[in-house]
């Protein structure tokens, strides 16, 4: 008699994992619309100081957020953009670099107390460090409050 074994199927969320002031931080891939090289940014009057201005992707404005400003209240030198799918809302963020893509299974994301840091929602080990999971919903709230003060 064969013996039959169910296996179990492990559904597994890519995560782009990326660098902003030497640590890594990732976004789930379907967010993502591209990774491209910062250039021309056209500033904007009485915004937040995080916002750097807008950058043209492909005759589409995207409000350009330096990151590691919002986090740690210091502009980063960085010169690469993450641009989010139109369905999230027009943003770019800033980043230094790319370091990677992870597959990674749910059980393996470790919640953030939301009260502690509402920018970041969880974390992973990844090639031995932590990585930490950025929370577009609550960038995004944070961005507009600030936008309408």
């Amino acid at each position: 008699m064969a013996e039959e074994t169910l296996e179990k199927t492990v559904i597994m969320e890519k995560y782009l994992v990326f660098t902003i002031r030497e640590k890594r931080y990732a976004l789930p891939s379907r967010m993502i619309n591209e990774v491209a090289v910062l250039e021309k940014v056209f500033p904007l009057p009485m915004v937040p100081d995080y916002v750097r201005g807008i950058i043209n992707r492909y005759s589409v404005p995207y409000a350009l957020v330096d990151i590691g400003f919002l986090l740690f209240r210091e502009s980063s030198p960085a010169k690469k953009v993450i641009v989010l799918k139109g369905e999230v809302d027009k943003l770019a963020f800033l980043i230094d670099d790319v370091t990677d893509i992870a597959d990674i299974p749910p059980d393996k994301l470790l919640k953030i107390d939301q009260e502690e840091v509402s920018a970041i929602c969880a974390f992973f080990e990844w090639n031995e460090t932590q990585v930490f999971c950025l929370e577009i919903g609550e960038l995004i709230t944070t961005i507009k409050g600030d936008f309408e003060k």
